[in-house]
């Protein structure tokens, strides 16, 4: 057995030890089973209990949850198929499961169900959208935003992000905040392909192109995106921001410096929001919509997720029935509340809850946030990568040179 095949293996194994069976207790044997596969950090209470009212509406029907890393959930679906026993729902980037040929199209069910495309944010059908067809249902919603500390933005004596600030007028402001002595300056990069995204998609940018057949067009060394990395490196190297502290530093190392007062400012999402307002209660975090790049709109990266069903999963319908279940109205304000999690019908932003300042820029920055589909090429992705981290670096490499060769190569490695 190779070293692939036993990770599958063990994979799985895992999954079968972790399942979750959310049955209420009933002696009477469930007549179907319906296997559901999430990310580690979904399974919580009001998943669970989503669920289990889901079951009490299908008597008949015991949902399993299985878990594991996002990083290895794809494997385990190939894995499932080729075995002929693929869950019948999992979580993730429906458009990347499509693009890969591992999702099943799902326009009839969406007819059945008079599900509206315009019900969601155009990024939230984005994610599970392929060559004109959709492969499942949006599940959870974020968008890449600025985040900033009010506080050291009144010691430093300088007026809040406006909307509608440009490129140049936010690296004025980084510059305004970074000390002599560059102990404190005004932002953070990190290597993040996410985070950079967004910032690609604020100056009207865009990584590859999908035609309507589902082949790419790549656009890593596209005038927009040179620009942008060029910008964002150009904080690094005139000390206006601190550089990600590895090759591979991402988020965690930009939220500590920005939660310690270093960096004035941090471009991410809510969930890092949540977690700065629980740890640090006295602090005075705030939320802007993101710049405006001189070739851009006020765009930026959409998060959050989706839900689809995979090739030769046995319960089609009883699993789009789920998915529609899981992002009800009431489900996803309990996942706002709770857990942080954004929904993807602006209708239900009109919630009380939502009147807070920070969310309502989440909001507005939703209806410009796109997801990032180079996330369905792996090969490209991985150049793309390495050409950020290359460039982000103090020193770093040319941005219009390693994105033209990050180009190069990822056409090389990109399957015809």
């Amino acid at each position: 057995m190779n070293g692939g095949r036993r990770l599958v293996v063990a994979l799985l194994f895992c999954f079968a030890a972790s399942a979750v069976a959310c049955g209420s207790g009933s002696s009477e044997q469930p007549t179907t089973l319906l296997r559901v596969l999430m990310t580690d950090d979904w399974v919580t209470m009001p998943f669970v209990d989503a669920v289990r009212s889901f079951e009490r509406e299908h008597p008949n029907v015991r949902v399993v949850i299985e878990k594991g890393p996002i990083s290895l959930l794809t494997d385990a679906v190939r894995a499932g198929i080729s075995s002929g026993a693929p869950p019948d729902v999992v979580q993730g980037h429906a458009f990347s499961a499509a693009g890969q040929g591992l999702a099943q199209p799902l326009d009839d069910l969406w007819a059945a169900a008079h599900l509206d495309e315009a019900e969601f944010f155009p990024g939230a059908v984005e994610d599970v959208t392929w060559a004109g067809r959709h492969y499942g249902v949006p599940l959870d919603a974020n968008a890449l935003v600025l985040l900033y500390n009010a506080e050291v933005l009144r010691q430093a004596g300088v007026a809040e992000p406006r909307p509608g600030m440009t490129f140049p007028e936010f690296e004025a402001l980084a510059k305004s905040l970074t000390t002599a002595d560059g102990q404190r300056r005004g932002f953070v990069v990190t290597n993040s392909t996410w985070w950079a995204y967004g910032w690609i998609k604020a100056n009207g940018g865009e990584t590859v192109e999908i035609a309507g057949d589902g082949r790419p067009s790549l656009r890593l060394d596209s005038p927009q995106v040179v620009q942008t990395v060029s910008f964002l490196s150009g904080l690094i190297q005139k000390g206006y921001a601190f550089p990600p502290r590895a090759a591979d530093s991402h988020t965690g190392d930009a939220v500590a410096l920005f939660a310690s007062g270093a960096a004035a400012m941090h471009a991410s999402g809510s969930w890092d929001l949540v977690t700065l307002r629980r740890a640090l209660p006295n602090s005075d975090f705030r939320v802007a919509l993101m710049p405006k790049g001189p070739a851009g709109e006020p765009g930026s990266a959409m998060g959050g997720s989706s839900m689809w069903v995979p090739e030769g999963a046995e319960h089609r319908e009883l699993a789009f029935a789920f998915m529609t279940h899981l992002i009800s109205d009431a489900n996803a304000l309990r996942l706002a509340k709770e857990e942080g999690r954004l929904p993807v019908r602006p209708r239900v932003f009109d919630d009380p809850f939502f009147a807070d300042p920070s969310l309502r820029v989440f909001f507005e920055q939703l209806r410009t946030a796109h997801p990032p589909k180079l996330g369905a090429f792996d090969g490209p992705s991985e150049e793309f990568t390495a050409a950020l981290e290359d460039v982000f670096r103090p020193g770093g490499a040319d941005a219009r040179k390693a994105l033209g060769d990050a180009q190069a190569r990822a056409l090389a490695v990109l399957k015809p």
